[in-house]
């Protein structure tokens, strides 16, 4: 086997550097934009009364669920959706 010299590996870099596909900036700024202005809108026009949940992960992957209820002001952690359903439904039950 032939050991490639190192013009042989530039040539190929810069061929793999040429194929990758590069996003223009201005369309980077542009998306950016697009995700603030998204972000702002909902932050404005969001019920403040609905609970907001997200899934976060622990450093094994696994997933839990935490819970911010607007009403009690209080935080909840649930370990599957099942559980997080069950609350939801306690909670619009009452």
């Amino acid at each position: 086997m032939v050991c490639p010299n190192e013009i042989q590996v530039r040539q190929q870099l810069e061929g793999v550097y040429q194929r990758s596909p590069a996003t223009p900036f201005r369309l980077q700024v542009w998306n950016g934009l697009r995700q603030m202005g998204a972000a702002l809108v909902y932050e404005l026009t969001r019920d403040r009364n609905q609970p907001r949940i997200t899934q976060h992960y622990n450093s094994q992957g696994e997933a839990h669920w935490h819970i911010f209820d607007p009403h009690s002001g209080q935080t909840f952690i649930r370990q599957s959706e099942g559980e997080v359903l069950d609350w939801l439904e306690t909670r619009y039950s009452r």
